[in-house]
């Protein structure tokens, strides 16, 4: 409450308000959407309502009511800066780039270093993963990692993340990354996920693979490993850093690997290139839709 005090509230608001945030709180937001919007219509100068609005949009990902209700709890408040943060990230997925560039402005945000990837977690059916992302400004980022099928997303896949929410630190070579909460895809990538058997262990011989997949335009990544990069050093930490062995070991006998591209012509080509190179072999090569 910010305008108002209990007084100034009539009871019968106050009476709606509470039923509808008891609603909310047991997860019955069709009755409290439905409750907090006739609250905001009989106090419409009373920012609470509004908050509340916001904040059930926004778990849900519905970013056209959210900066609606955003727009209006920060047009009553105007100190508000969760209101505000809040009204930048439904901007960025409504691609109000403008409006959410001017509300980074205001965070201090418009001269931060973009140019080092950093970690992504994302949360799926299947448990979570923790990726690799570009950020292009402080709520949009692509993905640089081969995400697991189960997931939805993609390689280059563009993303919504949280730059205030960091939720652990990625430690590679000795160096600490941190990790940011994925929110929501904004836009799909046109790559496709594809996998396969390489009948070897040898590093040498997966990093050539790499670099042709990187001449190529082509998304690589070891699966091999892809549980081992989600291992907690301290699962009671509660603030979690993640460990990953980048390559195989060499005693593997076989990596499974991703690929991603456009077209499944181009991965085909590559893995015969690799072929004769390495005089390597692989099999189970399989797309994922």
């Amino acid at each position: 409450m910010r305008y108002f005090t209990s007084m100034q509230i009539p009871p019968n608001h106050w009476d709606l308000y509470d039923t509808a945030r008891r609603y909310d709180e047991v997860g019955d937001l069709y009755h409290a959407v439905k409750l907090y919007k006739r609250v905001a219509k009989l106090a419409p100068n009373w920012d609470e309502p509004f908050r509340a609005l916001g904040q059930i949009y926004t778990k849900r990902t519905e970013w056209k009511p959210a900066y609606h209700y955003w727009q209006k709890t920060v047009s009553l408040l105007a100190e508000d800066r969760e209101a505000w943060w809040q009204l930048g990230i439904a901007a960025t997925g409504l691609n109000k780039l403008g409006i959410a560039q001017a509300v980074w402005n205001k965070f201090g945000l418009d001269k931060i270093d973009l140019s080092q990837p950093l970690g992504l977690r994302i949360e799926h059916q299947d448990g979570f993963e923790v990726l690799w992302m570009q950020c292009l400004d402080p709520g949009r980022t692509r993905i640089l990692s081969i995400p697991h099928p189960g997931s939805g997303l993609r390689y280059r896949h563009l993303m919504l993340y949280d730059r205030r929410d960091v939720v652990g630190t990625h430690v590679v070579a000795k160096r600490r990354v941190p990790i940011f909460a994925g929110l929501a895809p904004i836009k799909a990538s046109p790559f496709q996920t594809h996998s396969c058997l390489l009948h070897t262990g040898d590093e040498d011989m997966i990093v050539s693979l790499e670099k042709l997949c990187h001449e190529a335009g082509i998304g690589f990544e070891v699966w091999s490993n892809a549980t081992r990069s989600m291992t907690l050093e301290n699962s009671s930490a509660a603030f979690p850093e993640y460990y990953s062995d980048l390559l195989p070991k060499d005693s593997a006998e076989t990596s499974l690997v991703a690929m991603a591209a456009i077209h499944p012509a181009e991965i085909e080509r590559v893995l015969n290139d690799w072929q004769i190179i390495t005089l390597g072999s692989y099999s189970d090569l399989r797309g994922y839709h």
